[in-house]
């Protein structure tokens, strides 16, 4: 283990040498982008460095409601639901979900949505899991399940393919909670995740959790869902008794559009140049 004293960029500095840095989640870079840590700074100006509130209380920011929007916009779900960290928005999606009776969990899913009950899978990988599902859904008398996964395998660094789903029975509902916190932001064309790869068929609904700071840069996490699932969400205690976001970033996220599609083009172009 390393102790660094200072956040690294595409090096870091050990011991008086230099070294690349091939760590850490900071996919876009942005905690090294001037034009957004201006804005950063810009929103200390205006917010101050946090909003001591609760969700639920009778003064709020308007700040909020457009970052969420925005969100949505970005996955294309009706609507979005933010918490101060990923970890909380998945926990407590997964609190909700819990609820259901037929929950199946892929192997090495993050442990903020690894709901704690007995499950009825004994694959060891995704490949064997999206398998043994489809059996068992399409081999079963109950009518809707409950399935929890990752988008992406961050050990292998591979993305996960969902095309299975269009081997299971139509007729059979399925609700899946998918963390996209290594895929949002990246994946996609416009940096939607994981949702543009998703079958899209009417009895299977999407619910997206995932962490902000992986490309994002923000420390919080957020849902997108339904208008349904959010309804729930903002009842729920881990929404209304929580302090929200740090306001200064969502004003940077909000002002940082052309920024973060600029990095994005950075990104892909870095890595089409590391293949060959």
């Amino acid at each position: 283990m390393f102790h660094l004293k200072n956040t690294p960029g595409r090096t870091c500095n050990i011991d008086g040498k230099e070294f690349l840095f091939f760590s850490g989640y900071s996919y876009l870079g942005m905690n090294h982008v001037k034009g957004f840590t201006d804005l950063v700074k810009e929103g200390i100006n205006k917010y101050g460095i946090l909003f001591p509130s609760s969700r639920i209380s009778n003064t709020r920011l308007k700040l909020y409601e457009k970052f969420e929007k925005r969100l949505s916009e970005i996955t294309g779900m009706e609507d979005t639901v933010t918490f101060s960290s990923g970890y909380l928005a998945g926990k407590t999606i997964s609190d909700i979900l819990s609820s259901y009776k037929n929950i199946l969990i892929a192997p090495g899913t993050h442990p903020a949505i690894n709901i704690k009950k007995t499950q009825k899978t004994n694959s060891i990988n995704f490949n064997e899991w999206q398998n043994e599902v489809v059996a068992l859904i399409n081999s079963s008398d109950k009518n809707e399940f409950v399935l929890l996964a990752d988008s992406v395998d961050i050990l292998k660094a591979e993305v996960h393919n969902f095309s299975f789903f269009e081997n299971i029975d139509p007729s059979k509902k399925i609700i899946f909670l998918i963390d996209d916190s290594h895929g949002i932001g990246i994946l996609g064309n416009n940096g939607e995740g994981i949702i543009s790869e998703l079958p899209k068929r009417d009895t299977i609904e999407y619910i997206l959790c995932y962490s902000l700071s992986k490309a994002f840069n923000i420390e919080g996490g957020a849902v997108s869902c339904s208008v349904k699932w959010s309804e729930k969400l903002r009842q729920h205690p881990n929404y209304t008794g929580s302090t929200a976001i740090n306001p200064s970033l969502v004003h940077a996220f909000l002002k940082s559009k052309k920024l973060y599609r600029r990095q994005r083009e950075k990104l892909i172009k870095n890595i089409g140049y590391f293949k060959k």
